[in-house]
Formats: C-alpha cells, structure tokens, sequence
C-alpha cells in the first residue's frame, strides 16, 4: 500500500464549518494555509474567562475546521484510497466532496476514512475535517484541532488492510525464535486471483534474518487472515539495555507483479507474569521504574513531531526510567516508534472514562458506541511495538465500583484479548473513586471542622482505600485484568497480597514524594512489579497542582487561578530540564550514586508552607540568591551515603547522617554566602562523592544552541535550540529573568518558544520571553524549500547570538 504524507496544503478556519454558518458569512473564506500537525489551541492567546479555567491552563477550545484540495491520478481510478488521520482532537467529522464520509468522536483514536467512492480521479478533490470541541472536553489540556499526520494511502483491489501484518514471538528457544506473522488480505473485486504472500524479516545490518512465502487463492469480494511461522536463528532480543528491532517486509505478489507491500520494525521479546517473579522480559525479572506522562509538549503544545518523542524518550532513559504510561489516552505514533528505539516500556491506556463523563463533553459521551471501533485501532496501532506490554483499559473510572458498570470492563478486556493475546490487561483504579457512593454512609455520624478535614485528607483517604469496603468494591473490576493497576494505594500491596494471593498488582499512579517508600514494598514482594509516578514530565491544564504555597492560611482550591497554566509536579519541567526530585528519584532506584545539591528560597525561610500530594520540595538548584546575603536558607543533598557534609567555600560546616528525616535526603540550615556551596558524602567513613553549586557573577552572556544541525524541509519535524543566560565563565544563573527575542530568517519558522515558568502569562507563539531558571527553549521547523535556517537571539545587554540549521 503506497502511504504517502497528507500534511501539506491544508487551510485552518475558525468556526463549525457548518452550511447555516457558511450562508451567514456569504461564503467568505476566513481560513490561513497550515502544515500538519497543527494545534489550534496552542496557538491562540490564553483567556482568564475560558470556560475549562485551570483544568485546560486556560487555553481556549473552541470548534474549527479544515479543508484542502488534492488530486489523485488518473491511473488510479481502479484502486483503493483512504485517508488515515491519527488524531483530531475532537468530535472528528469528514467530508471529501461535500459528501459525508465518516467520523470519529475520540480525540485520541486514530481512524480510517475509506474515501475511494468519493475520489473524482485526475480531478480536484476537497476534504474537509469539522471539529466539534465542546468545553470542557477534557481534565487537562487536550489541545485542539489536527495534531497528528494524515496520511494518504493508495492500494490494488487486492491489499493488506491498514495495520493488518501482526508479528509476535510465539516460542523462544536457546538459539531460535518462532514468529507468528498473522496477514489480512482484503480483495474488493470481481473473479478469483492467484496471489502469493511473501514475508521477510531483516536483522539490524539488513541481512535476510528468516523469510517465507505462501501461495493464497482470493475469493471475490473477501477478507481473510492468513498466518505464517517465521524461524529466527540466533536472535538478537529486544530489551530495556538493548532494544534490537528487526525490519519486516511483507508484499502481495500476482507472478511478477508486487500489488501491495508493507515495511516496519519488529522486536523479539518473551513476557512472563506470575506471582513468584512478577514480570519477566526475556526471561528476567524486570521491576517497572515508570512514569505517567500526558501527551503535550510544553512550547509546542500537543501536536506530535518525531524529535520531540525522541526527545522526551532519551530524557526519562537518562534519568533513569524504564517505563512510561499514557495517561490517560492512546499512545501517538512516534512516541511508541522512539520508546522500540531507546527501550522504554509502555503501557498504553484507552481512556479516562467509560460511560459516564468526568467533565461535560468528554468521551464518556461516545464511549458506549464507539469503544470498539477505538480499542481496535489502538490495539492495531500497537500489536507490532515490542515496547507495549500491557493495555490499560482505563483509569479512575468510577464504575469499577458498581456490580453492574464494572462489567464494562470485561467487555474492554474481552475484546483486547481477542485482538491480542501475547500482552496483559490491566485497570488503573482509584478505589475512592469506585465507593464513592458509599463514601456519605461510611462517614455518617463524624463531623469535622473544614480545616482540619483538609489537613488530614492524605491520612482520610489512606483508611479508605485500605477499607474492607474498597476491597469488596473493586474484587469483581481486578478479577476481569491481568494485573491490577492501584492508582494512590500503596497501603494494600501487603494486605492484598496476602487477601488475593494470585493478584499482580502494579503502583500505576502514585504520589513522587512516596517513591522511597513505594519502592521498598516494589522491591520486596515479587507481585508488585513497578511504581508510576504523577508525573514524570510536566503538563499544560490541572494548572497548579504540584505548587507550593506559603503562610498561614492553605489555598482551599484544587488548582491555581490565571495565569498559571502547568501542573507544575513533574520530575522534568516543560522544557524537559530535570528538577530535584528526579535525582532524589534516580538515587533511589540505585541508579546514581553522585550526590545531588538543591536549594531551598531563602526568600520563604521560617515560613509555613503548604505542599500539594503532588509536591516534595521548593528547593532548586542554584546559589544565586541576591538581596539574601547573610540570611539563612536551607540546603538539600540527595545521596544514598551514610553522611554527608556541607562546605560553603571551603569552609566545613557540618557533617549530618543522610536518610533520618527523609529516605536518601539530609537537610543543612545555614546562610547565604555567594562562592561555592559543596557537599561531601562519605560511606563507612570513606569518601564516595561531592557536588558542588558555584554562584554565577553578575556579567550576563546569552547563549543557545540547536540540538540537531538539520531539519526536514517539509515540515514534518522540528529540532530544539535550548537558550540560556550565564556568566561569562559559563555558569547558569537562575536568577536572570531577562526578556529574549527570538526571529528566524530562510526556509524556517518558530513553531513554539517559551519557557518552563508555569505562571507565564506569555503565549508560546510569542516572539519575545522572560527566561526562568535561567532557560528558554524554540521548536523549528521547516516551510517548504530547502537552504539554511538563521535563528537569531537577542536581548538587552548581551551580544546577539545566531544558531544556523539546514534545512534538507
């Protein structure tokens, strides 16, 4: 099947699209040309009086449309041709020629449009997309619009359906792997045809790793599943350390002629589940060390580019996890391409609700008609990506609580399992959420005053989730997976444990700040086989949940007001900086035995403050603190040492043991003194490491550099130039908020710019930001021709600097 890009050319309008609102502006075209993917809603300015508020980070959703003219060729007026579109978020409705051709409500789902009947064949064509995004769709922020590729897709009669060669590893012998290849064969067409399948699977230096052919007779007007075996000597296996993936080629032959063929990756793996060793890959234990994510990236908002995936993928394998859940919605394209590349396990969730809503037009108003139509795409999507190990089919859904609601989730596992039996089913459930119904009669009697609720909520919930009740609730929802996903729960590992002796239980939301002790009960029971922590990345929408506040009284509020527009709890910050918990977290894994420093602002030392359940600590890392010379701050150092001591320019301080307030953290009280803040950590009195922190002096030198020296010319992917403000010894200083404009000049645009500041009230597609933490950060991206790309930086006091990229 010839699969081509379908992003060029396309034009945006505001508005519904419909033929009422066509008559009322006289046909007037209020569209501007765009490249795909395109996220409308990033790029409009945030509004305080948006509807979803904090929950979407006040960026404005609102209904658009899209059209573009195509022409497809003459010669192919005896084929087949479809249009893939792999996300439209939301209520997607296409029209090609003014004619209805399909839909999709789910703004997650990739779908299919089979647009053959509607092409005028060396002709014009119109397609049209409508998008219906009512407010609030989503809980966080969704984006908007077509954020993902489309792609156009031409086939004989006689092809391979979209995503219909799935390749899994059956058998894995000392020195041999048995692949099934399972191939649907569609023929829409008169008479009997005589073809041959013919598979081939190539190892990583392209040599002939196995092959075979088999010989199909094509009834008219079927579809049919045919399957092979495949026999892999000495296979190279995919892994976490070392993600091998083959290539596949499968081609359709009718004697000389190839009618259809389809490429991809393939990696050979085993999984095993039990309650003696957990999950095994390949044979060996593997403990998850995960990390939720929603699918935005910061500057660019959610549309989907390679290089940002990748980027993303490298940043959490650096820091030292092996695993990353989609929360709450199915995985893009590229983020599963680049977790098979850089081995980083998945697990991929269907949805946040099932039928009834979390907020007034999400999914749970489609989802009863249209789970399986998405579930089949998603598992379809997934089947040939050895980084997928498990499906969730949900996450805090109430009804998992409800004896009869909680039968949807069989039906949801039922049908994955029909789809796909080589992974696991899992269902991440929130056992507050699935009694409260029962919540009111539990509590019936106890009254308590409001603030002393708030302050006891954590504890509050802990006893009912640990409850009898919640239990007895979610026995029925846990037995219908493979393993059950606790979403806040850590306090039943144990008791469960021993109450349902043949559960496998993974931590699939948990708290950042309880890693240390979560990963204890990870390590000691074999049945509980990873922590996902919220969250690993930082997100746009539920702004503010992972802030701290300050004095006497605590914010009642769930999330932030105006401007804020981040979550603000992820161990990487939007820009994809690491923020101190991510090294506390990497110590605790075993993964870094250098200690970390991080500071505390002095300018809230002796205050009280108010941390969220999504919050560890204030601290940062910098020494820079002016206007605080003299007053005292506390410093952090992350280690796994027995001691540690504490040095401010040279000068020993104090030697305290690590781990008696906190696992892997001692805290220092001192004053600020600008030089050199160091630690020393030593274990059975031997020194095994120092960090230090110089403090940057008051000259100011920008400087920015791009992550990769080339981009596509077409558009269809970005590169990264990370800005940041130092001295001129090339220190980071934190402190400087300078404003840097940024401009571009050639065959290149600025797709986002910004920073990671969650209280900016600046857009990203603004030309001028304020550094915070010292940073910034712009996405590139390609117009159309090829030739050099000058990005040029400027801000006041500093020398201009320019970055130069090609554009190929």
């Amino acid at each position: 099947m010839l699969k081509t890009s379908f992003n060029a050319g396309w034009i945006y309008h505001d508005g519904g699209g419909g033929a009422l609102d066509a008559l009322i502006h006289g046909g007037q075209d209020n569209g501007k040309p765009v490249t795909l993917p395109h996220d409308a809603s990033v790029a409009r300015p945030r509004d305080s009086r948006e509807p979803n508020g904090s929950g979407n980070g006040f960026f404005v959703e609102e209904n658009c449309y899209y059209t573009k003219e195509f022409l497809v060729d003459e010669a192919d007026k005896d084929k087949n041709v479809w249009l893939e579109f792999e996300g439209i978020y939301q209520n997607a409705f296409i029209y090609i020629n003014h004619s209805y051709a399909g839909q999709c409500p789910y703004g997650y789902s990739n779908f299919y449009i089979d647009a053959t009947k509607f092409i005028r064949f060396g002709e014009k064509n119109l397609v049209k997309a409508v998008v219906k995004n009512g407010v609030p769709s989503g809980r966080w922020y969704t984006g908007g619009g077509i954020y993902r590729d489309v792609n156009l897709m031409i086939s004989d009669r006689m092809h391979l359906i979209p995503d219909g060669i799935h390749l899994s590893c059956v058998d894995l012998e000392e020195g041999q792997a048995v692949i099934r290849a399972e191939s649907t064969l569609e023929y829409i067409g008169c008479h009997t045809r005589d073809v041959v399948l013919e598979l081939k699977l190539m190892d990583e230096e392209g040599n002939l790793a196995a092959a075979d052919s088999m010989p199909v007779t094509a009834e008219e007007h079927s579809r049919e599943t045919y399957r092979q075996r495949l026999y892999v000597k000495q296979p190279r296996l995919w892994s976490v350390e070392s993600p091998c993936l083959y290539t596949y080629c499968i081609s359709v032959r009718e004697g000389d002629r190839v009618l259809d063929e389809e490429r991809g990756t393939f990696g050979i793996r085993t999984l095993q589940l039990d309650t003696t060793h957990g999950l095994r890959i390949n044979g060996e234990m593997v403990k998850l060390r995960g990390g939720c994510i929603h699918h935005d990236n910061g500057i660019i908002g959610s549309a989907v580019f390679a290089h940002a995936e990748e980027f993303r993928v490298k940043k959490l394998k650096e820091a030292g996890y092996n695993a990353i859940r989609s929360s709450h919605y199915p995985m893009n394209r590229r983020l599963l391409e680049a977790c098979d590349k850089y081995g980083m396990l998945v697990m991929d969730e269907f949805s946040d609700v099932w039928t009834s809503t979390k907020v007034d037009f999400d999914y749970g108003m489609h989802m009863a008609d249209w789970w399986e139509h998405d579930v089949t795409n998603l598992v379809n999507k997934d089947y040939n990506h050895p980084c997928v190990i498990m499906y969730s089919i949900g996450n805090e859904i109430p009804e998992t609580g409800n004896r009869f609601d909680a039968a949807w989730g069989k039906k949801l596992a039922d049908k994955i399992r029909s789809l796909d039996d080589t992974r696991y089913v899992t269902n991440s459930v929130n056992m507050m959420l699935s009694i409260m119904d029962q919540i009111g009669e539990m509590m019936a009697g106890q009254t308590m005053e409001i603030n002393s609720a708030m302050s006891s909520m954590g504890e509050m919930m802990n006893r009912l989730v640990a409850s009898e009740i919640a239990g007895k609730a979610t026995e029925a929802s846990f037995a219908q997976v493979d393993i059950a996903g606790y979403n806040y729960a850590a306090c039943r590992y144990e008791q469960d444990g021993k109450e349902y002796p043949n559960r496998i239980i993974v931590g699939s939301e948990t708290y950042p700040q309880d890693l240390d002790v979560n990963w204890e009960l990870v390590e000691k029971n074999p049945y509980v086989i990873g922590d996902f922590s919220w969250t690993a990345w930082d997100y746009l929408g539920e702004a503010g949940i992972g802030k701290i506040s300050y004095g006497e009284s605590q914010g009642m509020g769930f999330y932030a007001d105006y401007p804020c527009k981040a979550a603000y709890c992820g161990d990487m910050n939007l820009l994809g900086d690491r923020r101190p918990v991510s090294y506390w977290r990497e110590i605790i894994w075993s993964f870094r035995k250098a200690p970390y420093l991080a500071v505390q602002p002095p300018q809230h030392h002796g205050q009280e403050h108010h941390m969220t359940s999504w919050s560890m600590t204030n601290a940062v890392r910098s020494w820079n603190w002016s206007g605080y010379e003299g007053k005292p701050v506390t410093v952090e150092v992350y280690t796994d040492a027995e001691e540690a001591a504490l040095y401010v320019n040279g000068e020993f301080l104090e030697k305290k043991a690590a781990g008696q307030e906190k696992k892997a953290r001692v805290l220092f009280e001192t004053v600020y003194t600008p030089g050199i803040l160091e630690v020393a950590v030593y274990q059975d009195g031997t020194e095994t490491g120092r960090d230090r922190i110089v403090t940057a002096d008051s000259s100011v030198k920008l400087q920015a550099e791009a992550d990769r020296s080339e981009i596509p010319a077409d558009g269809s992917d970005i590169a990264y130039v990370e800005i940041c403000l130092t001295d001129e010894a090339g220190n980071l200083n934190p402190e400087v908020d300078k404003a840097v404009s940024i401009s571009a000049e050639g065959p290149g645009t600025i797709l986002g710019y910004g920073s990671a500041d969650p209280d900016s009230e600046e857009n990203y597609f603004d030309t001028t930001a304020k550094a915070f933490e010292g940073r910034l950060k712009a996405a590139v991206r390609g117009t159309g021709q090829t030739g050099t790309i000058t990005i040029t930086l400027q801000t006041e006091g500093c020398e201009t600097v320019t970055v130069e990229l090609k554009a190929v």
